[in-house]
């Protein structure tokens, strides 16, 4: 018995450290966006080396990498948010500013239902929903 192939589709994804925008079509041709949110906010800026907080043999009592590690794994949980979203992918168009996507071109690398998936990395600044259907039509 045969069996019945799925459609693969071009994705094009916007994302920053705030969010993420996946804009697809469906089996009719109709676009469809999706907008994920981080959940993140701003990031919290530390301050240098220094600190006069010292415990037991010169520990420092700063919280910092506790809450640098805690941001990263938010990021990396918004990241798996994402790739669980790209479904049936023929190509997909990474778009952003930033570090972030490159972090989801590196998920998308680990994941093995990506493999023959084409991925390409672009920078861009914010971008409005007609900026990123152009950049749809032109993928």
């Amino acid at each position: 018995m045969k069996q019945a192939t799925q459609v693969r589709h071009p994705w094009v994804v916007w994302i920053d450290h705030r969010k993420a925008i996946l804009l697809h079509a469906d089996d009719g041709g109709r676009l469809i966006d999706e907008e994920i949110p981080s959940g993140m906010g701003e990031s919290e800026r530390f301050h240098g080396e220094g600190s006069d907080k010292t415990g037991l043999f010169g520990q420092s009592l700063d919280n910092q990498s506790r809450d640098q590690a805690r941001e990263q794994e938010h990021f990396h949980a918004f990241l798996r948010r994402v790739v669980r979203q790209l479904d049936h992918a023929d190509v997909i168009r990474i778009l952003g500013p930033g570090q972030a996507r490159f972090a989801l071109q590196h998920a998308l690398e680990a994941e093995k239902s990506f493999r023959g998936v084409t991925v390409t990395n672009e920078a861009a600044a914010q971008m409005t929903l007609p900026m990123l259907k152009a950049a749809y039509e032109a993928a």
